[in-house]
């Protein structure tokens, strides 16, 4: 009874905020030197000792349930089965997001690659699937749809899924690749709090994170020998270019957006979301953020237009 009280009392939105300005000011100083020293290696440092680990700290040191905070239910077989292809039938909707963003970048000047390794062969794209997709589905969602979401749960739980996910798109600190994950971070928390479980999510993110790294790597593969230059300079012709593409998967997130959500309806529920709804039915639930409260936020969001500029001009 003591741990339940101490789940909903100690978690509040203002430390939940603070924690998450600081995880990410580590992030882009300790983790990016890592990362620029070895990509792989960087990624296992910044996801598991910058992102999971002070998580698991933060929960002990508050004396919190990790069963309760982190939601570590079981999966249904179908949820498990129902969830991926669930994931994958999204992934377009992402693209398409991050496209419309690429767009409107291009018409200022050069857009260069996010800086994620493609795997060349078989080993590396193990390796990949287990440093991008295994370990970010993790630990970045025992943070985003385990602490944050809790976190949030004064503005109920739909206000929950829709800040922690954009505090989830914020935290790439990348503006090519923000919508998308903004996008999926909603879909991660829908499916975790229809479950109750954080595994679904971690699935989820798996899924795609390992979905996105196969189609690259075909895509290296089939490029392979290729005399197409890999740095082509944007302009208006290649600005059409993209446009074109948004449309082919705007017209493609159409008709697989239509089935995600027809699957979505039929992802079995929790016991829990049966009773307590997605809808905020709690009478103190607060409406918004109190200005103390939104500071780390703006300051985040300040950090995140900095790196962005740099990132352009460079």
């Amino acid at each position: 009874m003591n741990n339940e009280l101490n789940v909903e009392s100690k978690l509040t939105i203002l430390e939940t905020n603070i924690f998450y300005l600081l995880v990410g000011i580590i992030l882009i100083t300790i983790g990016s030197l890592a990362q620029r020293w070895d990509i792989y290696k960087g990624l296992i440092i910044t996801e598991y000792a910058i992102v999971l680990l002070p998580v698991l700290i933060y929960l002990k040191i508050k004396r919190q349930s990790f069963k309760k905070v982190l939601r570590l239910n079981k999966l249904s077989l179908k949820q498990i089965l129902l969830i991926p292809i669930i994931v994958i039938l999204s992934y377009p909707i992402g693209a398409f997001l991050n496209s419309i963003v690429m767009i409107f970048l291009s018409l200022f000047g050069e857009v260069k690659p996010m800086p994620i390794p493609v795997p060349d062969n078989g080993m590396e794209l193990l390796r990949s699937l287990f440093v991008i997709a295994l370990s970010a589905g993790i630990c970045e969602e025992v943070m985003f749809r385990g602490l944050v979401m809790k976190g949030y749960e004064k503005l109920g739980k739909r206000k929950a899924i829709i800040f922690s996910a954009v505090l989830f798109g914020f935290f790439h600190f990348n503006v090519q690749n923000l919508l998308g994950p903004v996008f999926l971070g909603i879909l991660f928390g829908y499916i975790v709090y229809k479950t109750n479980s954080i595994f679904a999510s971690m699935l989820a993110h798996f899924t795609n994170n390992a979905f996105a790294l196969f189609l690259a790597f075909i895509v290296n593969r089939f490029n392979t020998g290729s005399n197409i230059p890999n740095n082509v300079p944007l302009n208006m012709s290649y600005t059409r270019l993209l446009i074109y593409g948004a449309i082919f998967l705007g017209a493609i997130s159409l008709v697989t957006g239509i089935i995600a959500v027809m699957l979505l309806k039929k992802l079995p529920k929790s016991a829990e979301y049966t009773n307590l709804s997605i809808r905020d039915d709690d009478k103190d639930i607060s409406n918004v953020l109190t200005a103390v409260e939104s500071v780390p936020l703006v300051i985040t969001l300040i950090i995140f237009i900095i790196i962005n500029i740099l990132r352009f001009k460079s």
